[in-house]
C-alpha cells in the first residue's frame, strides 16, 4: 500500500521539499526553500517558541509556503491578488507550531494521524500516536535527528509547564465583535499591582492594519459578566416564563 512505501500524496509537497519529477509519491529536497525549515528549526532550538519565531519569520519577511505555491502554480490567488504585500509573510503560530512537529523533516513518513469527528462533520482530530503509520527513511532529511528530538522536549516542557497555571474562567468562550478570533488572554506584570487582560489574537499575531487591540482588563470583564448573570437570575426568579420568552 501506498502506506507501507511511505509515499506522499498530498497536493503539494511539504515547505522545504519538492515533488521527484519522475517517482510519484517520492519528495526530493528544495534547495530553494530548505533554509526557511533550518532557520524555524534553529530558532526553536536556541530557545524561541513558536510565537516569537512567527514575529521573527514576520519581521524578516520570510515567505509562507502558501506564498510560495502561488508563485510557482498560481494557487492562492484569492490570498494574495489584490492584497497588501505583508500578505506573503503573514506566518501563523499554528502554521509554525506544524512544522516543529512534522517527522518529514527527519526523513519519516507518517499517516494516519488525524479522523473526522463523524460523517457529519468535516471536523479532524488528531489519532493516538499508537495509531500513526509511520515509515521511516522515506527521503532526504533536512533537520538532524539530535536538534529534531531536542525541540520536541523544549515544546512538551513548555506545555507541562502552562498546564501547571490555573485556566482562566473564560478560556476559549472570548472572541473579537470585529474579526471573531479568540480574544488572547494575558497578564501585565509591569505595574506594581500585576493585571490579567484579554486581547484580540489575531492583532496580536498580525499588529497595525490587521483588526485592532480591543483590550480590556480580565477584572472588568468578570465584573461584567457577573453583573448580566446576576440580571438573569434575578429576572428568573421574578418570572421565569417571561425571562426565558
Amino acid at each position: 500500500t501506498k502506506f507501507a512505501e511511505g509515499a506522499h500524496y498530498g497536493a503539494y509537497a511539504p515547505l522545504g521539499y519538492k515533488k521527484h519529477p519522475d517517482i510519484k509519491g517520492k519528495l526530493l529536497i528544495d534547495d530553494e526553500t530548505k533554509w526557511i525549515i533550518e532557520k524555524i528549526f534553529s530558532l526553536a532550538y536556541q530557545g524561541y517558541g513558536s510565537a516569537k519565531i512567527t514575529k521573527q519569520l514576520r519581521a524578516e519577511k520570510v515567505p509562507t509556503a502558501s506564498w510560495l505555491n502561488f508563485t510557482r502554480y498560481g494557487t492562492f490567488a484569492h490570498i494574495f491578488e489584490g492584497n497588501p504585500e505583508s500578505k506573503r509573510y503573514e506566518w501563523t503560530i499554528a502554521h509554525v507550531k506544524a512544522i516543529l512537529k512534522s517527522e518529514v523533516y527527519i526523513e519519516n513518513s507518517v499517516h494516519n494521524m488525524q479522523s473526522t469527528v463523524s460523517f457529519k462533520s468535516k471536523k479532524k482530530v488528531r489519532k493516538p500516536e499508537s495509531e500513526w503509520f509511520r515509515v521511516e527513511n522515506t527521503h532526504e532529511p533536512i533537520i538532524d535527528k539530535e536538534v529534531f528530538y531536542r525541540v520536541q522536549e523544549q515544546i512538551k516542557s513548555r506545555r507541562r509547564q502552562t498546564k501547571e497555571k490555573a485556566t482562566p474562567i473564560f478560556a476559549g468562550l472570548v472572541k473579537c465583535a470585529d474579526c471573531g478570533w479568540s480574544m488572547r488572554f494575558g497578564t501585565n506584570k509591569a505595574n506594581k499591582t500585576p493585571y490579567s487582560y484579554y486581547a484580540c489574537s489575531y492583532y496580536g499575531q498580525f499588529g497595525k492594519g490587521n483588526c485592532s487591540m480591543h483590550y480590556i482588563r480580565y477584572d472588568v470583564l468578570y465584573q461584567a459578566v457577573l453583573e448580566r448573570l446576576q440580571y438573569w437570575a434575578k429576572a428568573v426568579q421574578q418570572d421565569e416564563e417571561k425571562a426565558l420568552n
